[in-house]
């Protein structure tokens, strides 16, 4: 779907929307409009945690969501300052919003933000190392061997068409949006380290768009560019499920039951955060470190052995050993900042939608106790 027949659909419908707003408010009492909508608005709560798996409920849980992130909260804000009930509010509501913009688009937030959630990788290093000691002959090595599977998160190969109206591309040859042309040479990277224990690699990033002709081209290149870099073609499986890493997760355990790979580790209890179970099989997966804790706790919770291999890390290395010049640029606002804090609010919110959902483990069981990585 084009992006101007994309807008031209998204208008008419708020033209409906709006005639129809029009026709209520003309007949209804705004009281009862009020109470309406908010009866509305709850049920597409309800419904978002009883059906997740119905796209349409998403798209309205994203809708419903919008307000929680950084420039969700700034927008609502000034749109309610210029509302006539808040007249005596709106100085109030519009500073707020102006220190959220201001403070959500600072590099140094972003980078503590980021920091702070991307050190989980290197705990779970160091915590690994720790728990191997007395039972690995090497301190550092996971059994890959053990690897029957890899699988890597990525948004799907046709979803930045439908933002951007010039496509940014790698080169002339390839269609794929950059990040995951990225990704997917991460992820062969990886399996050409445990290649020997030859898994299949499923990647999420397929196309939901348009008709099999038309996603197929997309397909072979997402598969052009893993066996380019030595992933063979017969292990390769291409799913559209995108980052809804709950997709992934259930769409996995199903594929490893299917083909007898699937080896529940050894627990003396319910969430027995100890590993054992050297025997068990493993899944690799390659997602962005910012997503990485989300996403393997959630395989994890399933009983499915996770192997972190996380990519696109913007955690900052050595700031302390920067200039002052650089360090007062982290206090002039970026819109790169504003973009890198709402990626992270969004896998918070995320994370608490899951754990919600009761596919995340209990907070008993800590993730860099259970996951581990590679070296």
């Amino acid at each position: 779907m084009d992006i101007l027949n994309l807008l031209t659909r998204l208008l008419l419908w708020l033209g409906i929307g709006y005639f129809l707003w029009w026709i209520l408010r003309k007949f209804i009492p705004a009281a009862f409009l009020t109470w309406f909508g908010g009866a509305i608005i709850l049920a597409l709560i309800a419904a978002s945690f009883l059906f997740p798996e119905d796209n349409t409920i998403g798209v309205f849980g994203q809708f419903l969501a919008f307000p929680l992130t950084p420039l969700g909260a700034v927008i609502t804000l000034l749109l309610f300052s210029r509302s006539s009930g808040f007249a005596k509010q709106s100085t109030r509501m519009v500073t707020v919003a102006l220190l959220i913009l201001v403070i959500s688009s600072l590099p140094l937030v972003a980078r503590a933000l980021v920091n702070q959630s991307e050190s989980a990788v290197q705990r779970a290093y160091a915590s690994q190392q720790r728990l191997c000691s007395d039972i690995c002959p090497a301190i550092d090595q996971v059994p890959v061997d053990r690897a029957v599977s890899l699988v890597v998160i990525g948004e799907n190969a046709d979803a930045y068409r439908l933002t951007n109206t010039i496509n940014s591309r790698i080169d002339a040859d390839n269609d794929l949006d950059p990040v995951l042309v990225a990704r997917l040479n991460s992820a062969a990277n990886v399996y050409n380290r445990i290649a020997a224990a030859r898994p299949f690699v499923t990647v999420t990033a397929g196309p939901r768009y348009g008709s099999p002709e038309e996603q197929e081209p997309v397909r072979q290149a997402i598969r052009q560019q893993l066996t380019s870099r030595g992933v063979p073609s017969e292990s390769i499986r291409i799913e559209d499920m995108g980052t809804n890493i709950r997709g992934a997760v259930l769409d996995q355990r199903d594929f490893l039951i299917e083909q007898g790979l699937f080896t529940e580790p050894v627990r003396s209890g319910p969430f027995e955060t100890a590993r054992s179970n050297r025997d068990a099989n493993r899944v690799v997966l390659v997602a962005p470190a910012l997503t990485m804790r989300r996403a393997a706790l959630a395989f994890e919770n399933v009983g499915i052995q996770v192997v972190a291999a996380p990519t696109e890390l913007y955690s900052t290395i050595g700031l302390s050993d920067r200039d002052t010049l650089a360090r007062l640029a982290d206090l002039v606002p970026d819109v790169n900042a504003l973009v890198l804090t709402t990626r992270y609010w969004s896998e918070l919110l995320g994370s608490i939608y899951y754990y919600l959902q009761g596919w995340l483990p209990p907070f008993s069981m800590q993730w860099e106790q259970v996951v581990e990585t590679l070296s």
